[in-house]
């Protein structure tokens, strides 16, 4: 029964320390207030963004994770937003943003700094191509 019992504790050890790590990759998922509009969810990603640069900047590198999943939160509603021919764009630009977050959580939680910023000029360059596919011609 002490075996048992010593499994049991364990396993319900193991279930919770990886119930923390998913509430900590996930915690600020439907917490990001999301506009009404592309413009006004491209103008939110961009304010985010520029939070993130100040956060890698000053080497405060626990508080990129919450940053960097808004802008995950934010992108994900533009697909819905987009105009049919350029829906399918937009779904791949989201898809490397929600990489990239999980990619500044992680090198932000092993602080990390070469990494993070590393990473932060691959969501630069990423941000960039998502504003383009928001643009309009006139």
């Amino acid at each position: 029964m002490g075996l048992c019992a010593a499994i049991g504790i364990t396993g319900i050890t193991a279930t919770t320390a990886f119930a923390d790590d998913k509430n900590h990759k996930e915690h600020k998922e439907g917490d990001t207030k999301i506009p009404a509009t592309a413009e006004g969810i491209l103008k939110a990603i961009h304010e985010k963004h520029a939070e993130l640069t100040k956060t890698v900047a000053a080497k405060k590198l626990a508080d990129v994770h919450h940053i960097a999943f808004a802008i995950r939160d934010l992108a994900k509603a533009l697909p819905a937003k987009a105009a049919a021919d350029k829906k399918k764009q937009v779904e791949g630009t989201v898809k490397n943003i929600a990489k990239l977050a999980e990619d500044l959580d992680k090198s932000g939680d092993d602080g990390d700094q070469a990494k993070t910023e590393a990473n932060l000029k691959k969501l630069d360059g990423v941000l960039k191509v998502l504003s383009a596919q928001f643009e309009h011609k006139h």
